[in-house]
Protein backbone atom coordinates (compact mmCIF):
# COMPACT_ATOMS: atom_id res chain seq x y z
CA UNK A 1 0.00 0.00 0.00
CA UNK A 2 2.87 1.94 1.15
CA UNK A 3 4.62 1.47 -2.07
CA UNK A 4 1.67 2.98 -4.00
CA UNK A 5 1.41 5.83 -2.08
CA UNK A 6 5.76 6.93 -2.94
CA UNK A 7 5.20 5.75 -6.33
CA UNK A 8 2.46 8.60 -6.90
CA UNK A 9 5.03 11.18 -5.27
CA UNK A 10 7.76 9.91 -7.99
CA UNK A 11 5.30 10.43 -10.70
CA UNK A 12 5.42 14.15 -12.58
CA UNK A 13 2.40 16.24 -12.78
CA UNK A 14 1.79 15.56 -16.22
CA UNK A 15 1.74 11.82 -15.41
CA UNK A 16 -0.61 12.63 -12.08
CA UNK A 17 -2.66 14.90 -14.59
CA UNK A 18 -3.12 11.55 -17.41
CA UNK A 19 -3.97 9.35 -14.71
CA UNK A 20 -6.97 11.58 -13.61
CA UNK A 21 -8.23 12.42 -17.11
CA UNK A 22 -8.53 8.79 -17.37
CA UNK A 23 -11.41 8.53 -14.48
CA UNK A 24 -12.91 11.42 -15.51
CA UNK A 25 -15.17 10.64 -18.55
CA UNK A 26 -16.63 7.34 -16.56
CA UNK A 27 -17.75 9.78 -13.89
CA UNK A 28 -18.89 12.86 -15.86
CA UNK A 29 -21.79 11.49 -16.83
CA UNK A 30 -23.05 10.42 -13.36
CA UNK A 31 -21.73 14.10 -11.85
CA UNK A 32 -23.91 15.56 -14.20
CA UNK A 33 -26.88 13.16 -14.08
CA UNK A 34 -28.32 15.72 -12.29
CA UNK A 35 -28.40 18.63 -14.15
CA UNK A 36 -29.58 16.21 -17.54
CA UNK A 37 -32.70 15.20 -15.41
CA UNK A 38 -33.66 18.32 -14.94
CA UNK A 39 -33.46 19.34 -18.49
CA UNK A 40 -34.94 16.53 -19.67
CA UNK A 41 -37.94 17.28 -17.27
CA UNK A 42 -38.20 21.04 -18.51
CA UNK A 43 -38.27 19.25 -21.80
CA UNK A 44 -41.22 17.04 -21.15
CA UNK A 45 -42.69 19.48 -18.05
CA UNK A 46 -43.29 22.85 -19.96
CA UNK A 47 -44.67 21.93 -23.52
CA UNK A 48 -47.55 19.62 -22.04
CA UNK A 49 -48.40 22.18 -19.02
CA UNK A 50 -52.19 21.97 -20.16
CA UNK A 51 -52.49 18.41 -19.77
CA UNK A 52 -53.30 16.65 -16.16
CA UNK A 53 -50.56 13.51 -17.00
CA UNK A 54 -47.72 16.00 -17.57
CA UNK A 55 -46.62 15.98 -13.95
CA UNK A 56 -46.10 11.93 -13.60
CA UNK A 57 -44.84 11.59 -16.92
CA UNK A 58 -42.12 14.02 -16.60
CA UNK A 59 -41.25 12.79 -13.59
CA UNK A 60 -40.75 9.20 -14.38
CA UNK A 61 -38.94 10.33 -17.56
CA UNK A 62 -36.79 12.17 -15.39
CA UNK A 63 -36.30 9.62 -12.96
CA UNK A 64 -35.08 7.11 -15.49
CA UNK A 65 -32.88 9.61 -17.24
CA UNK A 66 -31.05 10.47 -13.93
CA UNK A 67 -30.75 6.26 -13.15
CA UNK A 68 -29.45 5.68 -15.78
CA UNK A 69 -27.00 8.03 -16.88
CA UNK A 70 -25.42 7.33 -12.83
CA UNK A 71 -25.95 3.63 -14.01
CA UNK A 72 -24.06 4.50 -17.87
CA UNK A 73 -21.47 7.12 -16.25
CA UNK A 74 -20.25 4.60 -13.69
CA UNK A 75 -20.13 1.58 -15.46
CA UNK A 76 -18.81 2.27 -18.76
CA UNK A 77 -15.57 4.16 -19.50
CA UNK A 78 -16.13 5.88 -22.23
CA UNK A 79 -19.02 6.24 -25.08
CA UNK A 80 -17.43 3.95 -27.31
CA UNK A 81 -18.16 1.23 -24.92
CA UNK A 82 -22.05 1.95 -25.44
CA UNK A 83 -22.17 2.91 -29.18
CA UNK A 84 -19.63 -0.09 -30.07
CA UNK A 85 -20.21 -2.88 -28.12
CA UNK A 86 -23.46 -4.44 -28.64
CA UNK A 87 -23.09 -6.25 -25.44
CA UNK A 88 -23.86 -3.25 -23.50
CA UNK A 89 -27.15 -2.70 -25.04
CA UNK A 90 -28.28 -5.82 -24.25
CA UNK A 91 -27.29 -6.08 -20.82
CA UNK A 92 -29.15 -2.47 -20.16
CA UNK A 93 -32.11 -3.25 -21.88
CA UNK A 94 -32.49 -6.90 -19.46
CA UNK A 95 -32.43 -3.68 -17.14
CA UNK A 96 -35.06 -1.98 -18.31
CA UNK A 97 -37.69 -4.58 -16.20
CA UNK A 98 -36.08 -4.06 -12.63
CA UNK A 99 -36.01 -0.20 -13.54
CA UNK A 100 -40.03 -0.49 -14.62
CA UNK A 101 -40.67 -1.97 -11.52
CA UNK A 102 -39.00 0.80 -9.33
CA UNK A 103 -40.67 3.40 -11.81
CA UNK A 104 -44.33 2.19 -11.27
CA UNK A 105 -43.82 3.41 -7.33
CA UNK A 106 -42.34 6.61 -8.23
CA UNK A 107 -44.68 7.47 -10.63
CA UNK A 108 -47.58 6.81 -8.18
CA UNK A 109 -45.55 8.92 -5.38
CA UNK A 110 -45.50 11.96 -7.71
CA UNK A 111 -49.09 11.84 -9.05
CA UNK A 112 -49.74 11.66 -5.16
CA UNK A 113 -47.34 14.26 -4.17
CA UNK A 114 -49.62 16.50 -5.82
CA UNK A 115 -52.94 15.73 -4.57
CA UNK A 116 -51.17 15.36 -1.04
CA UNK A 117 -50.08 19.37 -1.11
CA UNK A 118 -53.94 20.52 -0.09
CA UNK A 119 -54.36 18.33 2.79
CA UNK A 120 -50.70 19.34 4.49
CA UNK A 121 -50.23 22.48 6.57
CA UNK A 122 -49.55 25.66 5.09
CA UNK A 123 -45.33 25.46 7.10
CA UNK A 124 -44.55 22.49 5.10
CA UNK A 125 -46.00 23.16 2.11
CA UNK A 126 -44.85 27.60 1.43
CA UNK A 127 -42.00 28.45 1.57
CA UNK A 128 -40.19 31.86 -0.30
CA UNK A 129 -37.74 29.09 -2.03
CA UNK A 130 -38.34 25.29 -1.43
CA UNK A 131 -40.79 24.27 0.97
CA UNK A 132 -39.88 21.23 3.80
CA UNK A 133 -42.42 19.22 1.52
CA UNK A 134 -40.05 19.78 -1.76
CA UNK A 135 -37.16 19.25 0.13
CA UNK A 136 -38.08 16.22 1.23
CA UNK A 137 -39.55 14.44 -1.84
CA UNK A 138 -36.45 15.94 -3.94
CA UNK A 139 -34.25 14.29 -1.15
CA UNK A 140 -36.19 11.15 -1.32
CA UNK A 141 -36.35 10.88 -4.81
CA UNK A 142 -31.82 11.75 -5.24
CA UNK A 143 -31.63 8.58 -2.73
CA UNK A 144 -33.76 6.55 -4.55
CA UNK A 145 -32.44 7.04 -7.97
CA UNK A 146 -28.87 7.17 -6.81
CA UNK A 147 -28.89 3.89 -5.10
CA UNK A 148 -30.31 2.68 -8.14
CA UNK A 149 -28.01 3.89 -10.50
CA UNK A 150 -25.49 2.44 -8.16
CA UNK A 151 -27.03 -1.06 -8.28
CA UNK A 152 -27.12 -0.63 -11.93
CA UNK A 153 -24.19 -0.13 -12.28
CA UNK A 154 -22.67 -2.53 -10.63
CA UNK A 155 -25.28 -5.03 -12.43
CA UNK A 156 -23.90 -3.79 -15.93
CA UNK A 157 -20.43 -4.86 -14.77
CA UNK A 158 -21.31 -7.83 -13.76
CA UNK A 159 -22.77 -8.96 -16.62
CA UNK A 160 -20.20 -8.00 -18.82
CA UNK A 161 -17.47 -9.30 -17.03
CA UNK A 162 -19.42 -12.85 -17.17
CA UNK A 163 -19.89 -12.31 -20.33
CA UNK A 164 -16.41 -12.37 -21.22
CA UNK A 165 -15.71 -15.34 -20.32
Amino acid sequence: MFDELSGLENQSEAQQASVEEADKPARSLSRWSHVIAGIVFCLVYFPFQGHPWNWPVACAVSYTVFVFAIALGLSLDDADDFFGDPRVSKVVAILLLPHALILMPVTFFAYLWLRAIPLLPLWVTEAHRLSLWQMCILVAVWFAGTREGVWMSGEIKRRLRTRER
